[in-house]
């Protein structure tokens, strides 16, 4: 009875009035990771197994070599793991207890040169009783309906154009210190961004730091690549510290642009990864007042006495360091972050720092080690000019870039925020010269629904990131009845942990209510009631004392209810 009694709820929270709507489930085409021939590599991988596990047997392609392996539970705490070799090639990976709940696998590996689309596959295994004589490996118990397989495209290391140039820290015998003027310091009464690229396979590594690790010492940020080669930002003060961390790993040796954008208004820090917002909080453990100490590059802030336990110095790559002394919206970092840099108009600049010329600035200490190299990087091939036109059954894209090899994945969207790849576009090899700019075409005849959302992603191998264009919305002209006055977009983050923004789109003005309810029927929250006009809403639901579990953004209308779950995660 239990169960029916939930299962009534959930129909009364996705409403009775015939607006939830069938989703046609697309297939994802979302390209492999790509790696670079004869070079070192990781491996992630995340375990999560419904049994407990006493380890995985590690298959990688011929001439892969095991360098290391990591494995953290919950992705924070490191267990030790022991590297078993088998006679077949294959590597047992055996923890020193078993694997329950969910881990994240790092192996680093070094690949073979040869090109092309690679497996590599794990299989969990349990140990048996093993008889007396008999080889230990025998023991080991392979749940084969279990493995798990994973592609990797494999490519020639590809040449730099010297076009752009970037700060290397893998010889670096310390941090360089950079002393920031004083409207550009960091604290919490006062907004600010800080936005850079990064490009490294190191593990457990700090990237850029304000702090010296003194647990007295207030600091307001701290990057750092963590164990599981995710990038974790930290601020803090004596006894307390906070910290933000992105979904996916960033050591992968591909370039990434990281951001930490504070709103001193709501008192909220948000990182965002390649364009992207991926967690937020109240940023309690900031320090009040601005910090005027130096900035270090590729480490900590030297200090006395000798830390143990300290993450490592930064060992690889850094570009277009932008301290700005305001709040950047994410739209414009999401489009300005992979162009040619240019002074904003009508407000105060970011006190920028890059390395396509040899500076002789006296507000950066230069240290042993650290050089300038070519970079891969480019800002120079941003996509342009995205537009579309309709016949009311098709969609024609057209957009202008900059000639160069690679593809085009065109990305499609129902609401909006959650795009799906439909198809990949190659430049013409009879094409302009490289350099050059080139107009390209795409026509999508599978549309689904009266408005649809586009935006075009160029991968290119030379420049070792990808550009993006903004989205693009078109309607097909679909009789007026069937398009919703009012459009529950969805919340972000989710899954979230302090805190998710809910959005919702208005397209006639009337009087709508945004609730938010738990799984046994209880209303949470009230986030907005009363009479809305046209345009884009966003409201934030924070999480307080709320236990984790799901939980549904409930829109009312004249017309009807629209419902979207949540995750809260603590």
């Amino acid at each position: 009875m239990r169960r029916v009694a939930c299962f009534l709820v959930l129909l009364c929270l996705l409403g009775t009035t015939g607006v939830v709507h069938t989703i046609e489930a697309q297939v994802s085409s979302t390209p492999p990771p790509t790696r670079t021939a004869g070079k070192t590599a990781n491996l992630f991988h995340t375990l999560d197994p419904n049994r407990p596990i006493d380890g995985v047997r590690l298959q990688l392609p011929d001439r892969w070599t095991v360098q290391a392996a990591h494995l953290l539970r919950y992705g924070t705490r490191s267990v030790p793991v022991e590297l078993r070799p088998a006679s077949d090639g294959t590597v047992f990976l055996t923890p020193s207890t078993s694997i329950q709940g969910p881990h994240e696998l790092v192996v680093r590996v070094q690949l073979s040169r040869e090109l092309g689309q690679h497996e590599w596959h794990l299989t969990p295994f349990v140990q048996g009783s093993m008889p007396q004589g008999q080889e230990a490996t025998s023991a080991r118990q392979l749940r084969t309906a279990d493995r798990q397989s994973q592609t990797i495209k494999v490519s020639s290391p590809p040449r730099p154009d010297n076009s752009n140039f970037a700060l290397d820290l893998e010889r670096a015998t310390s941090p360089l210190l950079l002393r920031m003027p004083n409207q550009f310091a960091l604290g919490r009464r006062e907004a600010f961004t800080v936005e850079f690229w990064l490009r490294t396979h190191g593990l457990d590594e700090v990237v850029l730091s304000s702090w010296t690790g003194e647990e007295h010492r207030a600091y307001p940020l701290e990057f750092v690549v963590d164990q599981s080669g995710r990038l974790r930002v930290y601020t803090g003060r004596s006894g307390r510290h906070q910290a933000l961390r992105t979904k996916t790993p960033v050591a992968d040796g591909h370039w990434h642009h990281a951001a930490a954008i504070y709103d001193a208004d709501d008192e909220r820090l948000r990182l965002m990864l390649n364009g992207m917002v991926v967690d937020s909080l109240r940023a309690r453990a900031l320090p009040p007042a601005r910090s005027p100490r130096p900035l270090a590059l590729g480490g900590r802030r030297p200090r006395n006495a000798t830390q143990q336990n300290a993450p490592r110095p930064y060992s690889g790559r850094l570009d277009e360091l932008r301290i700005w002394p305001t709040e950047r919206p994410a739209a414009a970092l999401r489009q300005m972050k992979d162009r040619p840099f240019a002074e904003p108009s009508g407000e105060e600049g970011p006190f920028r720092l890059h390395f396509d010329t040899d500076m002789a600035t006296d507000r950066l200490d230069w240290a042993e080690g650290a050089r300038r190299v070519p970079s891969r990087l480019t800002f120079r091939s941003a996509l342009r000019d995205l537009q579309a036109q309709t016949d009311g059954e098709s969609v024609t894209l057209r957009w202008t870039a900059q000639a160069q090899d690679g593809r085009f994945l065109i990305e499609r969207s129902r609401d909006g925020t959650s795009f799906t790849t439909i198809d990949r576009l190659f430049p013409s090899p009879n094409g302009p010269p490289s350099g050059n700019t080139q107009e390209m075409t795409y026509t999508d005849n599978n549309v689904l629904g009266p408005v649809v959302y586009y935006r075009i992603r160029q991968v290119a191998p030379a420049a070792d990131t990808e550009h993006t264009t903004g989205t693009i919305k078109i309607g097909l002209g679909a009789d007026p009845s069937s398009t919703r006055p009012v459009t529950l977009i969805g919340n972000f983050p989710n899954p979230f942990r302090e805190s998710s923004t809910i959005a919702y789109r208005v397209e006639e003005s009337q009087p709508i209510t945004l609730t938010v309810w738990d799984v046994s029927g209880k209303r949470i929250a009230t986030l907005a009631e009363g009479m809305h006009d046209p345009g884009y809403y966003e409201h934030t639901l924070r999480a307080g004392s709320l236990p984790s579990g799901p939980y549904f953004a409930r829109l009312e209308t004249a017309q009807g209810v629209q419902s979207h779950r949540m995750v809260l995660l603590k």
